[in-house]
């Protein structure tokens, strides 16, 4: 079993990226006196620091903050560290007129945690610590201020909104230059952009932040994925149910959704003076299925798949394009099996994610072990309980051979967990797939079922999502393809281009024999040039692009295109739709002709 250490920032990068926005807030408030300092932390491309400032910034400010910035470096200043009494940190921020600190002191010294203070100059922050030994240590031009943005105290909606200037910091100009390259790439690749402009999905005002509508051409890609995974689903034995979408509150009670994950639930709907929940989660429900009736080992394991959409309450500030959505569309499924059987299932379903993810093009990734955190009282379940449930999925992982890192307290409140952290062409990490095991939910809902020993036994349940979430696996793969699908999921697979109107009947003739094998292809009949009709696909992104004409048409053939290859030459019509249907077919990445 191959276990890493987890992604994380540069040790040597960290210190600099703190330092740089204790710097920043030292130029802020020599253009601001009067600010009031939020918090300050380095991130994983650079730092942070939140304001609340007597005007709102503009863009043309950062360039001014960075030359006072580069001045204050000049300096060298130091970073000395002391450790201050409670009531001494708190009289001193009082008196310095900074709120936002005297709450963090006051939640410090109620922690009982130490309370430092560190200075630079006439500068003192109230600071854990972190730093370089001068500012000269760091490079004037591997450092940028890039954006600013709107920032609730604390996250909460309810308290001040700061403004939030944001940097990044490299070790060198060179490190800087290439995220810069990164960025704009990404830009390019932006599924908000790219999503529009290939009119994949939309979003309304009058639907509803966080709530696409995928049009056709977006919809054949969705299908696409769901028609991969039944297929890999049927072979393995799942079993197919649909569940509803609102369910009494005492459901969730029950299952300790209400209890713990109340905060991502939409409010309570009054029906007949009872309260109902739209779902967030599709286990209660297969869980009723189970136990609809009484159960022998000699079924197990069973395993209910379902994809089904969720509702989950994010903050309207968060929500982002598909990666971040309200309605959640899961490729769900749940595991119903005995103890005996959860290595078998659990390396199963790692199975199947990893051959997802490499039919995808997503190789690089890591396995986070998501557990729990002792110190904690969010989970659920006995300490032996939990002990096994980790002991399980480490034998599945040595099973497989799998690079990990564990992630302490990222498990579910009922289980361990492993997500899957893949990192795309530009080498950004997203998390996508989920398994999980499940000992409470089987005790919570007295699950039973007879053994081979003639007594009751309680089942174990694997939670798996090989995508996880629908909406925000397509925005993924959009960015990951840059729009360019492989031809298996393209919206649109094959457009026939005919060079003048004489020619539109054998185009027809040509798309009819593609989509009788069936691929998705469109004529583009218009009275344009063909050249333009070529550059109008290749926009699209369309992977391969027919044209036919006078020669074509007398000898049943067409004149090839790919996106990607450019001419491939004049093909006989037959061969052209055998070779595309099993490319189509084969769902490959790419295809050589």
């Amino acid at each position: 079993m191959a276990k890493t250490k987890a992604p994380r920032k540069p040790a040597d990068l960290e210190p600099m990226r703190h330092s740089l926005a204790h710097v920043l807030a030292m130029a802020v408030l020599d253009m601001f006196p009067e600010a009031k300092l939020g918090i300050g932390p380095a991130t994983d491309d650079g730092f942070y620091y939140d304001f609340d400032l007597p005007r709102t910034l503009i863009p043309e400010d950062l360039p001014i903050l960075e030359q006072k910035m580069r001045k204050i470096m000049k300096r060298g200043l130091g970073f000395e560290g002391a450790e201050v009494r409670p009531k001494e940190a708190i009289d001193a921020l009082k008196a310095a007129g900074q709120p936002y600190k005297v709450e963090l002191a006051e939640e410090f010294a109620q922690a009982k945690e130490p309370i430092t203070f560190y200075k630079s100059g006439d500068f003192t922050d109230l600071c854990r610590g972190g730093h370089v030994k001068n500012t000269k240590e760091i490079p004037k031009d591997a450092f940028a201020l890039e954006r600013i943005a709107g920032a609730y105290w604390r996250g909460d909606e309810q308290k001040p909104q700061l403004q939030r200037i944001y940097g990044v910091a490299f070790g060198s100009k060179a490190e800087l230059d290439a995220y810069r390259k990164r960025q704009a790439q990404a830009k390019e690749r932006d599924h908000r952009k790219l999503g529009k402009e290939l009119g994949l999905y939309i979003t309304e005002e009058t639907v509803g932040a966080g709530l696409p509508i995928f049009t056709p051409k977006g919809t054949a890609i969705w299908q696409e994925l769901l028609r991969y995974l039944s297929e890999q689903q049927t072979a393995q034995g799942y079993q197919f149910v649909v569940s509803p979408h609102i369910a009494r509150k005492k459901l969730f009670e029950i299952s300790g959704h209400w209890e713990h994950y109340r905060e991502s639930m939409f409010a309570p709907i009054d029906i007949e003076g009872e309260e109902y929940l739209l779902r967030a989660m599709n286990c209660p429900f297969h869980v009723q299925v189970f136990r609809a009736q009484t159960r022998s080992y000699r079924e197990l394991p069973i395993r209910l798949a379902e994809v089904g959409t969720v509702y989950r309450y994010e903050q309207s500030g968060e929500i982002s394009g598909l990666t971040r959505v309200r309605s959640i569309t899961q490729d769900d499924a749940h595991i119903f099996c005995t103890p005996d059987q959860i290595l078998d299932e659990f390396t199963s379903v790692l199975s199947l994610v990893h051959h997802t993810l490499e039919l995808l093009g997503m190789q690089d990734y890591q396995i986070r072990f998501g557990k729990r955190d002792p110190e904690s009282d969010k989970y659920l379940g006995s300490d032996a309980m939990w002990q096994q449930a980790e002991r399980d999925i480490a034998k599945a992982l040595d099973k497989i051979g799998a690079d990990y890192f564990d992630g302490p307290g990222d498990a579910a409140f009922y289980g361990p967990k492993l997500d899957f952290v893949v990192k795309d062409v530009l080498g950004r990490e997203w998390q996508l797939g989920t398994v999980q095991l499940d000992y409470f939910l089987p005790e919570r809902f007295g699950l039973e079922y007879a053994g081979e020993d003639g007594d009751v036994h309680r089942p174990v349940m694997i939670h798996r999502a090989p995508f996880g979430s629908l909406q925000r696996f397509i925005g993924i793969l959009i960015e990951h393809f840059a729009g360019a699908f492989p031809l298996w999921l393209a919206p649109e697979q094959a457009r026939v281009l005919p060079i003048a109107d004489r020619h539109n009947e054998y185009a027809a003739s040509v798309a009819a024999s593609l989509r009788e094998a069936g691929l998705r292809v469109s004529v583009d009949d218009r009275a344009e040039s063909v050249g333009k009709k070529i550059r109008e696909a290749e926009v699209e992104k369309t992977p391969y692009m027919l044209v036919v004409g006078d020669k074509e048409a007398k000898a049943g053939s067409v004149a090839l295109r790919s996106y990607h290859r450019g001419d491939l030459g004049v093909k006989k019509i037959a061969a052209v739709t055998k070779d595309l249907a099993k490319e189509a077919t084969d769902r490959v990445l790419s295809k050589t002709f």
